[in-house]
């Protein structure tokens, strides 16, 4: 991986986002060897020979058939027990099988999904925040192909699949993670709760000339 600013490796995090008191580790949400995974990154690229056309294919399936939601709610029962959460982290499998998912669960799937064919170093889910005047926590995907570290936006089905991160200004990485390991950078925080998380922006943030900084 590419280091442009001040990062840190940084020991696994404990997320709560789940039901009845529940935790998992952040790299937890990452999952390139689960069934599903496999399944449906096989199906898309089994015909395909380049990394960056399956970059593309996984990008696309998630871009386009898993819709977005700003906050994914789910209930759980078990038994007399019941259980609700209104900012549900799923797992990638859950994912595929639901076809809804807020920022963070998009990208933990496309993550897993480049992952198959990219090695740990290349590819990172990124939690972050996204700036249009104010910001708001956001999540993607990173990659490194050629040198070059890109940003793979997972919400929407339109613009360039593949930016350069160091042209995406707007964005700013803090916590960076896969399946092996997690990195943070020195003086960010991540704006939470993901309020917001850039709904509004859709139709521009991905425009080339609003990523290079202009109006």
């Amino acid at each position: 991986m590419a280091i442009n600013y001040d990062m840190i490796e940084i020991d696994d995090q404990p997320m709560s986002s789940r039901f009845f008191g529940e935790g998992k580790w952040l790299t937890e949400f990452v999952t390139p060897s689960s069934l599903e995974v496999c399944e449906l990154h096989d199906g898309l690229t089994s015909s395909l020979v380049s990394i960056e056309d399956r970059v593309v294919a996984c990008w696309q399936w998630v871009a386009s058939e898993v819709k977005y939601k700003r906050f994914v709610s789910g209930t759980l029962r078990i038994e007399n027990k019941t259980e609700r959460q209104n900012d549900l982290w799923c797992d990638p499998s859950m994912t595929i099988c639901t076809k809804v998912g807020n920022c963070a669960n998009k990208a933990f799937l496309l993550a897993s999904l480049i992952r198959r064919d990219m090695d740990a170093d290349s590819v990172h889910c990124v939690l972050g925040n996204l700036y249009n005047g104010k910001a708001g926590g956001h999540a993607w995907v990173q990659v490194r192909m050629n040198d070059q570290d890109y940003i793979v936006e997972a919400t929407k089905d339109s613009g360039p699949v593949m930016v350069l991160a160091e042209l995406a200004h707007r964005y700013e990485s803090v916590h960076l993670f896969n399946d092996q390991q997690v990195w943070a950078i020195k003086g960010r925080t991540v704006m939470e709760p993901y309020t917001a998380c850039f709904s509004t922006w859709l139709t521009t943030y991905l425009d080339q000339v609003y990523i290079e900084g202009g109006k």
